[in-house]
């Protein structure tokens, strides 16, 4: 029996500053990027991000101009449902919004969700009233998990725990000196405390700061503000490809982070244990689904300078032992986090999702076909 190829539409926040298609999976091909199309390619999958807004004509597109853009993807994911066998939200506000707008018109469509931080605010409070509508709720976050199941009711046949993932191809061990110390992110960053365990430590190292989003934030302003930084240490945005080497070049990375119940930092995390390189951070409520303490990483207080200066001399001053770390670290990637294995779970719940429905038909040649046909 032939397997059926699904059309499948993703509200997704990306697009602005990428390069086009036909150019990034040249990069990607040239082990220049990351594999950011991988998911859509296996998935069959459209992406509603900004450029796709950019193609939208005609009234449509004259009344997205004036409306957030987040909200402009929502109306039009929701215009062009009946083109699609599912619909994939990644991150709350779309997903959110998306069911939102199902429920007020009563209508249905195959829908599964991609959410890291719902369990808080406004998206909790929008969550309780909208999750009889989503299909499936895959989320990352052990502890964001258990608030939504105890804390907003969801029904745990909703939820379905899944690893989040790294471009284990991309970023992966390289051969070289490790000469130096590596702290990456931006979100929920603890730079100042960063800042002091460093203090009169003569360690090269690179903070990658303002590497996640591109608006400027208070904890990458809390580096620029500081007017003290020791010749060793060079702060500024990379590109992935100078991510790539400076995470080859380290001996081990840094995430400091302030306190919060969500899981801050685990991008950077996977991306420096794909390299085979162990992860200093902060233990926070949150951060607690990835590092093993002693065995991928060490955890050192929330706001500790001394432990975490402590856990700095020490992996710097073991070569050996950060070494073992970090083998263990790529491991744990291959087992349990890699790309693959991420987009197969995704694809087994859409499946899940529309057999939910009894949609097992193919329900319109969709867009990607579309646009194909007149190109």
């Amino acid at each position: 029996m032939t397997e059926t190829r699904r059309n499948v539409l993703t509200l997704v926040a990306a697009g602005i500053k990428r390069p086009a298609r036909h150019l990034l999976k040249d990069l990607e091909a040239n082990d220049l990027h990351p594999r950011v199309t991988f998911f859509g390619d296996t998935l069959n999958s459209d992406e509603l991000d900004e450029e796709f807004l950019k193609r939208v004509h005609g009234f449509r597109g004259r009344i997205y101009k004036f409306l957030p853009t987040p909200l402009a993807q929502v109306l039009e994911a929701y215009f062009l449902r009946k083109n699609y066998d599912a619909i994939i939200s990644w991150s709350e506000p779309f997903g959110l919004q998306f069911e939102l707008l199902l429920k007020l018109t009563g209508a249905r469509v195959p829908h599964v969700a991609l959410f890291g931080w719902p369990a808080k605010g406004k998206k909790a409070f929008l969550l309780r009233r909208v999750y009889t509508h989503i299909d499936r709720i895959m989320m990352w976050s052990t502890v964001q998990r258990e608030k939504v199941l105890n804390e907003i009711g969801v029904p745990s046949d909703k939820i379905s725990f899944i690893k989040w993932p790294v471009d284990q191809k991309f970023f992966r061990p390289v051969e070289c000196d490790t000469d130096m110390i590596f702290a990456v992110g931006n979100e929920m960053r603890d730079y100042p405390t960063f800042l002091e365990a460093m203090k009169g430590l003569d360690i090269p190292c690179h903070i990658a700061a303002g590497t996640l989003i591109e608006k400027k934030s208070k904890w990458a302003s809390a580096i620029e503000r500081r007017d003290d930084l020791p010749a060793s240490i060079t702060v500024g945005k990379k590109t992935q490809l100078e991510l790539r080497k400076l995470y080859a070049r380290a001996r081990f990375v840094v995430i400091p982070l302030h306190q919060t119940e969500t899981d801050n930092g685990i991008t950077c995390i996977l991306e420096a244990f794909a390299m085979g390189k162990p992860v200093i951070c902060s233990h926070t409520i949150g951060q607690v689904d990835v590092i093993e303490d002693g065995k991928t990483g060490i955890f050192v207080p929330v706001g500790d300078t001394a432990a975490l200066r402590k856990a700095i001399l020490f992996l710097w001053n073991n070569p050996a032992e950060a070494k073992r770390l970090g083998e263990a670290a790529r491991r744990y990637v291959d087992e349990h986090a890699t790309l693959e294995q991420f987009v197969e779970a995704v694809q087994q719940e859409v499946e899940r999702s529309i057999e939910a429905h009894g949609n097992i038909h193919a329900t319109g040649i969709g867009v990607r076909e579309t646009l194909r046909s007149v190109s």
